[in-house]
């Protein structure tokens, strides 16, 4: 008989605790699904964004008076993606 481990012998799988890790990786793909879904975050999200965005036209106005050429700055749009990696 060859000595070689068979990966897929169930005291292999066991040992390594695959079936554990897999059962919270799916736990955390249905955390983070329903918190996509969630409608006061999604709302927390668009006000973050519209606050940012009246923060950077506040400062590109100021940046504007004291110097013309001033590029003005735009903000990337924050997602949820950004806050649950």
């Amino acid at each position: 008989m060859s000595k070689k481990k068979s990966y897929m012998d169930n005291n292999n799988i066991l040992s390594e605790n695959f079936l554990k890790k897999l059962r919270d990786k799916i736990a955390n793909k249905l955390a983070n699904r329903e918190i996509k879904r969630d409608k006061t975050i999604k709302k927390d999200i668009d006000n973050l964004n519209q606050e940012l965005k009246d923060l950077w036209d506040d400062f590109n106005k100021k940046a504007l008076k004291v110097d013309p050429n001033h590029k003005s700055y735009k903000p990337k749009k924050v997602t949820i993606d950004d806050f649950i990696g």
